[in-house]
């Protein structure tokens, strides 16, 4: 892979098109495939597997199902997870730039 910061957002060669949870991703592969090429050079990037119907409304009905779940949350504890995620993305930023400027 040309683009080493892709490893370190776990974004390999050809990925999954749809995420309905931790570790959920759709199995389709016959869906189509999305290429993604760096508009400056024309090099492929890396590719995406298009989901079918059924794969978004699965992630549908898992994300209605965690909403559900997560309004039980205490707000406390909601905002504490959101600051992690905050702090995940934080970590991250010189990878997710580089691939915001690609």
């Amino acid at each position: 892979m040309q683009y080493e910061f892709l490893k370190e957002l776990g974004i390999k060669p050809v990925n999954q098109g749809a995420c309905s949870g931790p570790g959920t991703w759709s199995s389709t592969t016959g869906a189509g495939v999305l290429e993604s090429f760096n508009p400056a050079t024309g090099e492929l990037i890396a590719k995406v597997n298009l989901c079918s119907e059924a794969d978004y409304e699965q992630v549908l009905t898992d994300m209605q199902t965690a909403f559900i779940e997560w309004r039980q949350v205490p707000a406390p504890k909601r905002g504490e997870i959101v600051r992690q995620m905050g702090d995940a993305l934080r970590a991250k930023k010189d990878a997710l730039g580089n691939l915001v400027a690609l």
